[in-house]
């Protein structure tokens, strides 16, 4: 979702406001400024920023609405319901914090509350996302100041992305870790040539020579699958991930928990978007799954399929990894219903050589920034070195 990268709020008035002498500004310094500017008084400035209940609802749907425009290809009631108020991610606080201005909600910010495992050790940690400012409000360090409050209530906060009018405030207020680094397969011919040469009514013949040439490079990179990984879809994810997901947990790693709880919600019962689940199993036991989507509700005239999530043991038998054979069956399916193009975007040190296994092929000039604060100076340290992460889509806010 594009909204939560361009709501980080980048105003050049904003940015003068609040970094033009130092990057370490606090939340006392700061709110004098923002009182003046949104005409509050600062007694109540920080009360106006609290957590929604289910009757700020309309009022949230309005600040989107005026935000994003009416452009939306989803329904986004139920999109914000099952986001922000769903039993299945239930936190206290809700997690969706609004300021309010009189009685109209004029800024928000959605959170997902998640463990973040740091060399073995777990963490509370939260993401935010869906930072909105409403237009007419735009310029008056609002957006800085809701960072500074949820910042004092989460002492690991994580941020994905920004844009040519967020970086630089983002950049103040966090650390850049790293980026996300982006890989992409081609599948089907035809965008290209019709891209690259005016072929006429040849253009037809030449997809279809060029679809050959593709599905020949993808049959040679295949291997014979081991004769105990068993892959088959699922419907959703049951408590093996729970067991899977602790294998990467260790010393010089840091990893996302996930739990089947999280990645049904995310993944089989997502409104917006159907994605599709492929695991590998040995004897019954999981021991890999990727996620994937073919998003056709939303404009994609490339047909553009995503690899949203995976992970996997690193061996099953005589030192042999699943992970590939997962891909590649992932990106056959993905073929099957229609795509022409297939995206990864992760970043971790075993991700590249999967990606030029798989016939992924790199894109140096798309890379998405991560941004990272926590409140023990140690543990900043560690997160901000950028070492040992591992993080894909599933760690970007969602489609």
């Amino acid at each position: 979702m594009t909204v939560s990268q361009t709501a980080h709020s980048g105003h050049p008035r904003e940015r003068a406001l609040v970094f033009s002498t130092d990057v370490s500004w606090s939340l006392e310094q700061l709110g004098p400024y923002v009182s003046q500017g949104l005409g509050i008084p600062y007694e109540r400035l920080l009360q106006a920023f609290r957590p929604a209940t289910a009757a700020d609802l309309p009022g949230i749907l309005d600040l989107r609405r005026a935000v994003i425009g009416n452009g939306c290809w989803w329904d986004d009631e139920a999109f914000v319901r099952w986001r922000y108020f769903n039993a299945q991610i239930a936190a206290d606080p809700t997690p969706y914090w609004v300021f309010e201005k009189g009685h109209e909600i004029i800024g928000g910010m959605g959170l997902e509350p998640v463990v973040l495992v740091v060399d073995g050790q777990a963490h509370n940690a939260t993401r935010t996302l869906d930072i909105m400012v409403r237009p007419d409000f735009d310029g008056r360090g609002l957006g800085a100041l809701m960072n500074m409050v949820i910042f004092k209530h989460y002492p690991i906060t994580l941020v994905t992305g920004s844009n040519r009018r967020s970086h630089k405030l983002i950049s103040r207020m966090f650390e850049q870790a790293l980026e996300f680094r982006v890989w992409k397969m081609l599948v089907r011919s035809r965008d290209v040539v019709e891209r690259h040469a005016s072929l006429g009514p040849l253009t037809g013949p030449a997809a279809a020579a060029g679809d050959i040439l593709l599905s020949l490079e993808r049959t040679l990179r295949r291997k014979r699958l081991p004769p105990h990984l068993e892959l088959r879809e699922l419907s959703e994810f049951d408590a093996h991930v729970r067991t899977l997901s602790r294998e990467p947990e260790g010393e010089g790693q840091i990893v996302v928990r996930r739990s089947p709880e999280y990645l049904n919600w995310r993944f089989a019962h997502n409104p917006r978007c159907k994605y599709r689940i492929l695991g590998g199993f040995v004897k019954g036991r999981l021991v890999g799954y990727v996620v994937t989507r073919l998003n056709l509700a939303r404009p994609n005239p490339r047909r553009e399929a995503d690899i949203a999530d995976w992970l996997a043991v690193p061996t099953i038998e005589n030192g042999v990894s699943p992970l590939p054979f997962l891909m590649r069956a992932a990106v056959d399916q993905l073929v099957q219903d229609g795509a022409r193009l297939v995206r990864c975007m992760a970043f971790g040190a075993s991700v590249a050589p999967l990606m030029d296994a798989s016939g992924f092929r790199r894109r140096p000039d798309e890379r998405l920034p991560f941004f990272v604060r926590a409140s023990v100076g140690a543990l900043h340290k560690r997160l901000a070195s950028g070492e040992g992460w591992f993080l894909t889509s599933c760690d970007f806010d969602v489609e």
